[in-house]
């Protein structure tokens, strides 16, 4: 019987939030193949994952590099190092070597690989797969060292503004990985100008939700007021600014609506001003971060999705608010025309697009006995396109042929 392959997901933390999209692939993939998740974390949040999902993965495969570089830690991962060499001398001597022949005798570059690749190394991994590009370029070395197939998943900002300044940025992902998975074809024919040359195993695969999840709670009846809503941080890319000047609009008109806008992060300056200087105080409420539970509750009370972002992978919040019925207004950043059916599950205008984004809200507003067709075919398309368990079976598809 062949041997089942041996993965490990590198990432940046513990998918342990309930919104965290990761979570699913472990869950899905941890009964199909050997896998392993390696991050940057605490053990506190690596035991709450276990307590939580115990019933949903197969083994406690999660590893730490460490939480938060201090002295302290330095200090730690000294000591652990030097008992790596006492207690597996077959495995850290060889990559020691191979360390001091790429890199010489700088202790920084030194400590810091053989920090990261040791873990590494020890599970003789099949296939390293990377949650981001920007993961993928920091280990953009790892074949040096380490025995295995190499992967990375581009997700949207990894592509559309880090490391532009640097134009060979991701040439050495591009030449030493062997495989590629793109969120959209948009991020495909980024990483194409970016300097992708293709030929390599790859797959495009969107993102998925958990849709007995997310499914509307009541039937929908219209209000005198239009109730919009949107979902996700609070940050530069989002578009918030936008999305108010849109509405403001509506109150130029004297069309009765509420502004509902549930997000997290620091970033909220930006968003307070503009309310402010547009004088949308009583028309829109910031609602801060609320769980999946509350975050589903205020979707089914809405009529519309707005989505005004600059910038976006593909976005699972568009695809919950379609699963949820509302109709999506939003923006062609990068991967949103693949995820919105333009005039069928909502409307796509161009990007920064203010008076395109009003007129369509204005329409829903008129229309609203056409708001349920829009949002039945929302709900269709996602169970359609972007099921979890698709998702699942794609990758899986993806690794084994990685692998052959």
């Amino acid at each position: 019987m062949s041997k089942t392959p041996r993965i490990i997901l590198v990432t940046n933390s513990v998918p342990l939030p309930d919104t965290d999209f990761l979570k699913y692939k472990v869950f899905g993939l941890s009964h199909v193949f050997d896998l392993h998740v390696m991050c940057w974390d605490t053990v506190a949040n690596k035991q709450a994952f276990y307590d939580k999902y115990s019933d949903k993965v197969r083994g406690k495969n999660i590893s730490l590099f460490y939480d938060t570089l201090n002295a302290f830690t330095v200090f730690k991962l000294l000591f652990i190092n030097f008992f790596r060499f006492i207690t597996a001398p077959h495995i850290s001597m060889p990559l020691a070597n191979k360390l001091i022949n790429v890199y010489g005798w700088d202790p920084k570059k030194l400590f810091t690989k053989f920090t990261l690749y040791f873990p590494i190394a020890t599970l003789k991994p099949d296939i390293v797969h990377f949650e981001y590009g920007t993961l993928a370029h920091r280990f953009s070395d790892i074949k040096q060292f380490v025995k295995c197939k190499t992967s990375v998943s581009f997700r949207g900002y990894d592509l559309n503004y880090v490391g532009l300044e640097d134009t060979d940025y991701y040439n050495k992902v591009w030449k030493n990985f062997d495989g590629f998975h793109f969120l959209s074809n948009d991020l495909k024919n980024r990483a194409i100008k970016r300097g992708y040359p293709e030929g390599k195993t790859e797959a495009l695969i969107p993102p998925a939700i958990d849709t007995l999840f997310f499914k509307p709670i009541s039937e929908k009846k219209p209000n005198d007021k239009l109730v919009i809503i949107s979902v996700g941080r609070m940050a530069w890319k989002k578009g918030y600014e936008y999305g108010l000047q849109a509405v403001a609009s509506l109150k130029q008109k004297k069309i009765p609506f509420e502004y509902r806008i549930i997000a997290d992060g620091r970033d909220s300056q930006p968003v307070r001003f503009a309310i402010s200087e547009l004088g949308l105080e009583q028309e829109v409420k910031l609602l801060g971060s609320k769980t999946p539970d509350e975050i589903k509750e205020e979707l089914d009370a809405a009529d519309v999705f707005l989505h005004p972002a600059v910038s976006e992978g593909f976005s699972n919040a568009v695809l919950e608010a379609q699963a949820m019925g509302l109709p999506v207004i939003t923006t062609g950043a990068d991967g949103l025309s693949e995820n919105v059916a333009d005039g069928v599950t909502g409307f796509v205008v161009p990007v920064y697009d203010v008076a395109a984004m009003a007129v369509k809200l204005e329409w829903c507003y008129h229309n609203r006995e056409q708001l349920n067709n829009i949002g039945k075919a929302g709900i269709e398309r996602v169970k359609t396109h972007f099921r979890i368990e698709d998702q699942v079976k794609n990758f899986e598809q993806f690794y084994k042929s990685l692998n052959e």
